[in-house]
């Protein structure tokens, strides 16, 4: 009996092929792997920058202020200036804080405010050499400062909650700021989250300076004509009632009223 044609090799899989190449040519695999690694430790590191701290507006990457993404650091000063009012001069601490010894500040402005004489005191007093929170709100090409929306944490009188204080709404609602641009229109068919977020921070700086210029608060007393007599009665009433009736979490602190 012949014997029978011995049975064809199966054709390997690309999948199987391309195994059987990297488990033979190691230095190809390693090129690869290295190749690779790097890229995506460039992505990521464009995308999160860890270790850099920002000194200039123009050092905020584009996606930071697109994905409002906030960033962290200490007020070391506030620095007078006739064209763009006071600014927070801030010592950026980014996630990886290798560069400690670094001496590099960011210029901050408060978004959407202008500032008068009380309020460049107030910042004095209250917020040089605190720890605060800024988030960009736009970087405008020219200009070494970043415009931003500030914040800062506030223990309460009996030590047991913290409040995250906006200084923007703070400063309007003292009468010490008032709005420097109108809130910007959004459609209601956009889907653009910067846009929301950006036009949900104007609306409530400007509900704030509304407040202040209904109790006739700082700079609106005299610009403002006075209330009449029933209504400054009311007005009292509604702000000591209400003063009393919301929860404490929800107060205004001590240092804003």
């Amino acid at each position: 009996m012949a014997a029978e044609p011995p049975a064809p090799l199966e054709d390997k899989g690309y999948f199987r092929r391309f195994c059987d190449y990297m488990s033979h040519d190691t230095k190809g695999v390693e090129i690869a792997t290295y190749t690779v690694s790097g890229i995506l430790f460039v992505v990521a590191y464009n995308k999160i920058r860890p270790i850099t701290r920002f000194a200039k507006a123009s050092d905020i990457p584009k996606h930071f202020v697109r994905e409002q993404i906030p960033q962290y650091g200490r007020v070391t000063k506030i620095e007078p200036s006739i064209q763009s009012g006071p600014l927070l001069i801030v010592k950026h601490r980014p996630p990886l804080n290798l560069i400690f010894w670094s001496n590099k500040t960011l210029p901050v402005k408060i978004a959407g405010v202008d500032l008068n004489a009380n309020g460049y005191s107030w910042l004095q007093t209250v917020v040089l050499n605190r720890q605060v929170t800024f988030v960009p709100v736009k970087t405008e090409t020219g200009k070494d400062y970043a415009e931003c929306s500030v914040y800062f944490n506030e223990l309460s009188s009996d030590k047991k909650w913290l409040r995250k204080v906006d200084l923007g709404q703070a400063l309007l609602q003292l009468g010490f700021a008032k709005l420097s641009a109108p809130v910007p229109r959004v459609k209601l068919t956009s889907k653009d989250p910067y846009e929301k977020q950006v036009h949900a921070y104007f609306q409530k700086l400007a509900n704030s300076e509304s407040k202040a210029k209904d109790r006739r608060v700082g700079l609106w007393q005299h610009t403002l004509p006075p209330k009449v007599l029933p209504a400054r009665l009311w007005q009292s009433m509604w702000d000591g009632l209400s003063q009393r009736l919301s929860p404490q979490s929800h107060r205004v602190p001590e240092l804003v009223r």
